[in-house]
């Protein structure tokens, strides 16, 4: 039951993040690898040149969140309509709020990043919009290319950063919606360029008109996010009181997340 509300209840934010597992509670360290560079061509001794690979990193580490509920013997026997029996969904609801609520406070804090001490979403990445502008083919056009120029870790080699997701609040999600509405154009000039191109997420958490444009997680990931190795997801128990009779609920979940990378990802304020 606690699970299958867990699930229900999740973000849509932890689709954009890779998830992953920690053995322990220190802070976990990411390392990121350039690419070799492009191979080289032989000179005719057939030497064959050495290449180096820059590095980053950046780090996170999980947190325990837990909560309790007790029940006395006697409101136990008196539930009629089972309002105490739920405490599995509850629980499970609110362990994918708290998640939620990690993720999304991440995302709108924009982090600093280890490997350049800049934000996530930054100009010197070329992932923030020099100015807010409303949601627009012309707008997702713009954030579409900014991300297609994005270059790996040596600053050279092109990525080819592919958009996938549309990530709005709800002050945006009609207009959203009409933008990546698919429309049988009669003139070239109609077509609408993104119908079917991106799948679009509404977080409630998300005020305002800002919005995000990110690539799929399993090519470039943005976010990531962390399970104890030993308790993946929440874990609850429960035991009978012994000092006072009745019935005790317990739920802990060991969760951390962090940004990794910043070029996946695009972020226009809105207007």
């Amino acid at each position: 039951v606690l699970m299958q509300a867990y699930e229900v209840a999740a973000s849509p934010i932890r689709t954009l993040a890779r998830q992953t597992t920690l053995a322990d509670f220190r802070p976990a360290s990411k390392l990121k690898l350039s690419d070799v560079g492009a191979l080289q061509e032989l000179t005719e001794q057939g030497e064959i040149k050495h290449t180096t690979r820059g590095e980053a990193v950046e780090s996170y580490s999980l947190k325990t969140y837990a909560t309790q509920f007790s029940i006395s013997r006697k409101a136990l026997i008196n539930d009629d309509l089972g309002a105490f029996r739920d405490w599995g969904a509850t629980a499970g609801r609110m362990a994918a709020e708290t998640e939620a609520n990690v993720l999304v406070s991440l995302l709108l804090s924009n982090p600093i990043m280890g490997e350049d001490g800049e934000n996530l979403f930054d100009s010197a990445h070329g992932n923030l919009a020099a100015s807010g502008g409303a949601l627009s083919v012309a707008t997702l056009g713009a954030a579409r290319k900014a991300m297609r120029g994005m270059k790996g870790l040596d600053g050279v080699t092109p990525i080819n950063a592919t958009p996938r997701y549309l990530v709005v609040g709800p002050d945006t999600e009609t207009v959203a919606e009409q933008v990546l509405a698919s429309i049988y154009a009669a003139t070239v000039d109609d077509v609408n360029p993104f119908g079917g191109k991106l799948s679009l997420l509404v977080e409630p958490r998300i005020t305002g008109n800002r919005w995000y444009v990110f690539a799929d997680p399993a090519a470039l990931p943005c976010l990531e996010y962390a399970y104890l190795s030993s308790a993946q997801g929440p874990q609850m128990a429960s035991r009978e009181g012994w000092d006072v009779l009745g019935m005790e609920y317990r739920v802990v979940l060991d969760f951390g997340a962090g940004a990794t990378d910043w070029r996946g990802g695009y972020l226009n304020p809105g207007a």
